[in-house]
């Protein structure tokens, strides 16, 4: 069966930006992005035909 892997920031935005504007603070802020990433996995039939739907934006809508 296909899968779908999307990435999820678990981490605080905020925090990520206030490292992000500092120059020192621009490393921290990619690992601090990296290390909050969280990989999730969804198990679909025709994977092909749900982006086509998500991207058409017909995802969600009743026939």
């Amino acid at each position: 069966m296909s899968k779908i892997v999307r990435y999820e920031f678990m981490g605080s935005w905020l925090f990520f930006w206030a490292l992000c504007i500092t120059v020192i603070g621009i490393p921290l802020g990619i690992l601090y992005l990296i290390s909050g990433l969280l990989k999730v996995e969804h198990e679909m039939e025709d994977p092909e035909r749900f982006i086509s739907a998500f991207r058409s934006g017909r995802l969600g809508q009743k026939p």
